[in-house]
């Protein structure tokens, strides 16, 4: 009996010590942070009114729920201000201060405007933000398929970003993928202009991958999309259309935001599933949980009202990717 004991024991000792190597994952999100460097914020939902720009403590706690709570390593921003420019890259001073919170390993990189104007509330863009020490940024551009216009809106409130990473584990490259980051025409009856924004970006990015010498088919699009596939009327039947979803599957996605998956951004009722991941089958064979978890900070309304001040009207979202092992890396 004590020999079978030492052996429980012993094996179990082994797999806790060996876990890591086998059981390790980066962590991934998507947030509409809400006007981050520019005016504009608290504009209807839960703690609507005139909010004014992130104090450094704000912006320091901003720092301390990516890196202590939420625990990220990569997460993909939309409605970050460019502050200025230079010839290399966007400047954001509100993510120069987070990532300096977040600590010297942390980067980010903001997307090029999408319209001509200097106008700071016209000017936010997408953005990552990444832990150098977990994930390298191999080459991140925008989409280059122009705006146009579908029932006299532009297809995308700020051009898509795109970012092909890699993870790494013990300083080592492992597995690569490609995140599209997206934030789409916000608006109620927006139905043919998000499928076709989404139609579009499909059947057009394998010519912007090329042109940046990118060749990789783990894909996901994860953003804004103002769009809720999940609402219904009063008789229970769909208010808006799902075909964009429909499409998106049949091009081989699936979404990781469910209906359950519960509100994402403050409006009045918490009803409001507009951010969304959409995974190709590539990419989800190396995500182990089907569906995202939310960050909730509270279901009081006058607390969330209060975390909006600091925060965002919306609530991040996050999923793992499995770092492969030796034998399994590309």
């Amino acid at each position: 009996m004590k020999t079978k004991l030492f052996y429980i024991w012993t094996t179990f000792f082994i797999l806790l010590f060996y876990m890591p190597l086998f059981a390790e994952s980066i962590k991934i999100g998507t947030w509409n942070i809400e006007h981050l460097g520019s005016p504009g914020r608290g504009t209807g939902g839960i703690g609507n009114g005139k909010l004014p720009l992130r104090t450094d403590k704000q912006l320091k706690a901003i720092a301390a729920l990516l890196r202590d709570t939420l625990k990220i390593d990569l997460i993909a921003l939309q409605e970050v201000v460019i502050s200025k420019s230079d010839s290399n890259s966007n400047i954001s001073t509100p993510l120069n201060k987070i990532t300096h919170a977040l600590g010297e390993n942390w980067s980010y990189h903001v997307g090029n405007p999408g319209r001509e104007n200097t106008n700071p509330v016209n000017n936010m863009q997408c953005a990552f933000v990444w832990n150098t020490q977990r994930v390298r940024a191999i080459n991140i551009f925008d989409f280059s398929f122009p705006n146009e216009e579908v029932g006299q809106e532009p297809l995308f409130d700020r051009k898509p970003l795109i970012g092909y990473f890699e993870a790494i584990q013990n300083g080592e490259s492992r597995n690569d993928f490609l995140l599209v980051n997206i934030h789409l025409t916000s608006g109620k009856y927006n139905d043919e202009n998000h499928l076709a924004a989404l139609v579009i970006l499909e059947q057009n990015i394998a010519n912007d991958l090329k042109q940046n010498g990118v060749q990789e088919s783990d894909r996901i699009i994860l953003g804004d999309f103002n769009d809720n596939p999940f609402e219904k009327k009063e008789d229970g039947t769909p208010k808006y259309s799902d075909l964009l979803y429909q499409y998106m599957a049949w091009k081989g996605y699936s979404n990781l935001v469910k209906e359950n998956t519960g509100a994402t951004r403050m409006d009045d009722n918490l009803r409001s599933i507009i951010d969304h991941i959409l995974v190709n089958k590539g990419a989800k064979g190396h995500i182990p949980d089907t569906v995202a978890v939310r960050y909730y900070p509270s279901k009081d309304k006058k607390k969330l009202a209060q975390w909006r001040k600091t925060y965002s009207d919306h609530f991040p979202l996050t999923f793992e990717i499995k770092i492969k092992k030796d034998d399994d890396v590309d």
